[in-house]
């Protein structure tokens, strides 16, 4: 669908602009400061991005989400290491899958129930962010969103996402394909074009690294499974739209 003119002041990079990680992250993070709703690019799809309990319950009243759907902290590897308890050989897992192979995914581990960044949650966002003692979080998404993690962690402020469409209308690739209730709900529209993943069609992988066991094939998930068993030896289960053995002759 076009993007109606009421939202194009909403909208960087402006008409005939460049996106610029760097300035465009700066922007996105005081939007979040001041209490604010942003859309931004995450390679796996547009998410909905808030940083306040306020601008939270915005987001969710946009999507028609009911009271206690779950959500997503949106953070660096730093924060990964910070919020979450695993043993140093599972911090390097996802330290090389996100670092060095530039993977981006949803690691689920047991937390720090008391650590400060977490503290500034409400105790109902915060369940919304947790099952079964575990925090979900989203670890990396593009040199965008690591920039805005990045000054994230320099200030303090914690970042809570989900995916930037109507409940149950499936993830959204492009700006244009948002529905117009999500773009309304918006202090800010990061437009990066139409996103890496979009021929998954999914939204990230959620794995729970406490477990080693895989609670969402998302996008690229015949790539984590590949790696995980050539550097790991961790065995996954086989993506069944995406096998990646020998083919048949």
């Amino acid at each position: 669908m076009p993007i109606e003119k009421t939202h194009l002041h909403k909208i960087i990079p402006e008409p005939g602009g460049l996106p610029n990680a760097k300035n465009d992250a700066s922007r996105a993070f005081e939007v979040l400061k001041a209490g604010g709703v942003v859309i931004a690019p995450t390679e796996v799809g547009y998410g909905l991005l808030a940083a306040s309990t306020e601008a939270v319950q915005k987001a969710f009243a946009a999507k028609k989400r009911k009271p206690g759907h779950a959500q997503g902290v949106i953070g660096t590897y730093q924060l990964h290491r910070e919020l979450h308890i695993l043993d140093e050989k599972r911090f390097e897992m996802t330290r090389v899958l996100t670092h060095d192979l530039d993977m981006s995914f949803g690691v689920v581990a047991p937390f720090r129930a008391d650590h400060p960044r977490l503290r500034q949650l409400t105790s109902e966002t915060l369940a919304n962010c947790t099952k079964n003692e575990t925090l979900g979080m989203f670890v990396g998404g593009g040199s965008f969103l690591l920039e805005l993690g990045r000054l994230n962690d320099e200030d303090g402020q914690i970042m809570l996402g989900s995916s930037a469409n109507l409940t149950g209308r499936g993830q959204k690739f492009r700006v244009e394909d948002i529905e117009n209730e999500i773009k309304e709900a918006a202090d800010l529209i990061v437009d990066y074009g139409l996103q890496r993943y979009y021929t998954y069609g999914r939204a990230s992988i959620n794995f729970d690294f406490g477990n080693m066991k895989v609670l969402r094939m998302g996008s690229c998930y015949e790539l984590f499974r590949e790696r995980m068993a050539k550097f790991w030896g961790v065995k996954l289960p086989e993506d069944p739209d995406y096998k990646t053995g020998p083919k048949e002759e």
